[in-house]
């Protein structure tokens, strides 16, 4: 197996977005397992239903080399990367977790065919699996097209809604009735409207969050982020009982990162609806700028508001503990509460075959055999493909 270089990272990743005092590691919670990267590898270790722990680990490089160097900018495409690793790791932790499924109920169809004193049906091959039916091409249109229709709704014109209301109870009408609105009129419309996105997105999480197999993920979240705090604490001790003392938040996660960004698009959005109302008056309707213009707009701004909020989380990181920083970090932190649950012994030991592999191969340190916990046997196995 080789080593990584030892060279400057270039990708954090998604419940670790910026680096540490100590070399940076982070990660995120997959089906029954934990990813882990370091610098140029990520490690994905997975329970699999014997009890044994998976290890999978691969090569990881940029797509966008030059340009997750760029301040301002880096974050989008650092956000980018980091969707394309997580999605391979649900990927692979997805289809382990279905195997072992199939394989449960094989034996328990042989446990019972035996209990009546049948012979066991013979399990199905694997030799020619059949191909999934593909979705006809209008009903993929369709479907694209319901979907960005309901995201419009929920993310644009309820939100808009809201903000009317709310200025109709106050007593100002809509802002389209205001007779050259102020910028803290603007910023008040978007500030109303950046809470109602933020609402919807805490009623999300905390909905899909009630499911069992959900609040499962949520602890391994939990089993990443407590794993990483532990190393940044004290980077030798991986006793059990020392990991289960550290807090299952941290100022770096992606849900920060989102709670930011939702935070920051009320400001730059209001920049934006000022500048266009004070410098394009031809392209505004009603006080505000023409749909057609106002919201492409936005969407192109998503990379910079991205770049944005990767380099506050970033800069705000350096400063913790300062008391205009803590605050802000401290309030994403809290939304934590509904991404992360207090792991098992079992699932913090997933986190640490995950972490120590992506460490062997980033510091070239040996990974210590796995010591308890359902009898946990770590095992590797190398992906075919490494992107």
């Amino acid at each position: 197996m080789r080593l990584a270089k030892r060279i400057k990272p270039t990708i954090p990743w998604l419940s670790l977005l910026l680096s540490a005092a100590k070399l940076p590691y982070g990660g995120q919670a997959a089906i029954e397992g934990v990813l882990m990267k370091g610098q140029e590898h990520a490690a994905l270790a997975i329970r699999r239903h014997s009890g044994r722990i998976e290890v999978i680990d691969r090569e990881v490089k940029s797509h966008f080399a030059w340009l997750v160097k760029a301040p301002l900018v880096r974050g989008f495409f650092i956000l980018w990367d980091m969707m394309t690793l997580g999605m391979w790791a649900i990927r692979e932790s997805s289809q382990r977790y279905e195997e072992d499924l199939l394989a449960a109920e094989q034996q328990e169809k042989a446990a019972a065919a035996a209990a009546n004193g049948e012979e066991p049906a013979q399990p199905a091959t694997a030799a020619e699996p059949s191909a999934p039916q593909e979705m006809p091409g209008w009903l993929r249109t369709l479907v694209l097209l319901g979907s960005l229709a309901i995201a419009l709704f929920i993310f644009k014109i309820l939100p808009a809604m809201a903000a009317t209301g709310a200025f109709s109870l106050i007593g100002w009408g809509a802002l389209s009735e205001i007779s050259h609105p102020t910028f803290g009129q603007q910023l008040l419309a978007n500030t109303i409207e950046g809470v109602v996105k933020l609402a919807i997105f805490v009623g999300y999480i905390w909905s899909v969050g009630r499911l069992a197999e959900i609040q499962r993920v949520f602890e391994y979240h939990g089993a990443e982020h407590i794993v990483i705090n532990a190393y940044e604490h004290d980077q030798d001790n991986q006793d059990l009982d020392f990991i289960q003392r550290h807090s299952v938040a941290h100022p770096r996660c992606g849900t920060s990162f989102i709670v930011i960004l939702i935070l920051l698009s009320v400001m730059l959005f209001t920049v934006l609806d000022w500048a266009l109302v004070s410098w394009w008056p031809a392209l505004v309707v009603d006080n505000i700028p023409v749909w057609w213009l106002r919201w492409p707009l936005r969407i192109l701004a998503l990379p910079l508001l991205a770049g944005l909020s990767y380099e506050v989380i970033k800069g705000a990181f350096r400063y913790y503990g300062q008391p205009l920083i803590t605050p802000l970090l401290r309030f994403g932190m809290l939304f934590q509460a509904l991404t992360t649950r207090r792991p098992s012994d079992a699932q913090i030991e997933v986190s640490l075959a995950s972490f120590n592999r992506a460490r062997y191969l980033t510091e070239g340190i040996a990974e210590p055999a796995a010591k308890r916990v359902l009898a946990a046997e770590a095992v590797s196995s190398t992906p075919a493909s490494s992107a």
